[in-house]
């Protein structure tokens, strides 16, 4: 049904018990299905007074430090670090690569209220593609 997954992390916020990992790993498991990791960072602003090559490490540092997190928790996927808007830059790679299913972690929330984030509610509401929300 799956044939390629998109998971979004914060690359400030690794969990190695985070629901969305296990159940993320499952679904691509079950649909032997392409899992492709994105992480989104914050645009480097270019000011005159800085070097030129100011902020040029933060994609590998970040790149770097995902990749470890995601064998120790025994993810195969291919990791993508963007920069810009996060919302913007998933519906971007989703629409690039074809995804099939975007799977993205919200808290749980109390009853009657269930709140989305920002992100996950933008996604959720203009992705091309099937978005699958894992509470946590």
């Amino acid at each position: 049904m799956f044939k390629k997954i998109l998971l979004p992390i914060d690359y400030a916020e690794t969990n190695p018990n985070d629901p969305v990992l296990a159940a993320t790993k499952l679904l691509a498991e079950q649909n032997s299905a392409e899992l492709m990791v994105v992480s989104v960072i914050p645009e480097i602003v270019r000011l005159p007074n800085l070097p030129e090559d100011y902020g040029s490490g933060a994609a590998k540092f970040v790149a770097d430090n995902l990749q470890t997190f995601l064998d120790s928790v025994g993810i195969k996927a291919e990791l993508t670090i963007k920069q810009g808007s996060v919302y913007r830059e998933i519906l971007k790679l989703a629409h690039a690569e074809s995804i099939d299913l975007v799977v993205m972690s919200s808290p749980k929330g109390d009853f009657p209220d269930y709140p989305l984030g920002p992100n996950v509610a933008r996604v959720t509401r203009h992705a091309n593609c099937s978005v699958l929300v894992v509470r946590e």
